[in-house]
């Protein structure tokens, strides 16, 4: 199963999805629209990834990651499934852990409107679904793919007031056909351009998790989503990624920002994190370039050793501050 987290110009996003071949992932459309960046973590992998086929109308994606990985490839069923078929929702609901829920399908040929038109045929289940579930799949008892999970039902009051038990997914037929042509016929579809020179290429980062701790993986993807909203010019959302109490330190997101134009992430690995709770220290060796105007030293290309404190807000690892145990970074 792979968590999906999203970067696009104005914050970031996280979601769902499965593997159905080394280097293939299936999502919903909603977790990878926009995206100026995304990585995706695999038990312990950590990769990036582009978009190679979206349909918001079907609600539907299929992302490729920038190397293969390694995980259980899921297979779709050839045919919908029969109301009252059991079945569970498999994904990161809340940005929590890998959850199972169990349900059944309540209702069949349904249609919602997401905001880009009605999608129609949908299967409807009584499975507990919460944000970030989306994009992952609805399994029948056989282990095999019967959707791919895509909304709650909201209503349209102020308050959105959701429906419990009463979520969506995509037809695996029809999840299943949009893959098959994606892969057939397919250009990658270019990242989101949000105003600013961003880096050369897709701004990919090279990631390592060298740490067994449980919740190293998970810091390095808050830590990737900053990275790359630096690289892609996406400041506003890599700023999300400070906690509120550093952002009021920063003074604003273009006081922050206004020394980045030119500075790029290279490489992140995580070394070590240790703490307890929701707070947690992450030993992080960093790579950067930048013109050397914007360089520590004057430095072109410069080799940082940075303890992050990283703090839970509820949903995500946000960055409450930051050292340098060793002093200023090295040139390269």
């Amino acid at each position: 199963m792979a968590r999906i987290s999203t970067t696009t110009c104005e914050g970031d996003f996280t979601g769902s999805g499965f593997l159905i071949d080394e280097d293939l992932v299936v999502t919903a459309a909603h977790v990878v629209e926009g995206a100026t960046a995304i990585n995706v973590a695999l038990d312990e992998q950590l990769v990036g990834a582009q978009v190679l086929g979206i349909n918001e109308a079907a609600e539907l994606a299929l992302v490729r990651t920038n190397s293969d990985v390694q995980g259980y490839h899921f297979s779709f069923n050839e045919t919908e499934p029969a109301l009252g078929t059991d079945v569970a929702a498999l994904g990161f609901p809340l940005n929590a852990a890998l959850t199972l829920t169990k349900g059944s399908v309540s209702g069949l040929d349904r249609e919602i409107d997401l905001g880009a038109g009605p999608i129609s045929n949908m299967i409807q289940t009584d499975a507990a679904i919460n944000p970030g579930n989306s994009g992952g799949p609805l399994l029948t008892v056989d282990g095999r793919v019967a959707g791919v999970v895509s909304a709650i039902r909201q209503f349209s009051d102020s308050a959105g007031t959701r429906a419990e038990g009463t979520a969506f997914a995509v037809t695996a037929p029809r999840a299943a056909a949009a893959a098959e042509e994606w892969q057939a016929r397919a250009t990658p579809v270019p990242p989101a351009d949000c105003g600013a020179a961003p880096a050369p290429g897709f701004g990919d980062i090279a990631s390592t998790v060298l740490s067994d701790h449980d919740q190293a993986t998970n810091i390095a993807q808050s830590l990737l989503v900053h990275g790359q909203g630096i690289n892609r010019a996406a400041y506003d959302a890599a700023y999300e990624v400070f906690t509120p109490e550093m952002q009021a330190e920063f003074g604003g997101v273009e006081a922050w920002s206004s020394g980045l134009s030119s500075s790029y992430w290279t490489d992140l690995t995580v070394l070590a994190v240790s703490g307890e709770e929701d707070t947690l220290l992450a030993d992080v060796d960093l790579r950067t370039i930048q013109d050397a105007a914007d360089g520590p030293h004057g430095q072109t290309c410069s080799d940082w050793k940075i303890q992050y404190t990283m703090q839970w807000d509820g949903l995500s690892w946000r960055i409450a501050g930051s050292s340098l145990p060793l002093g200023d970074p090295t040139a390269c």
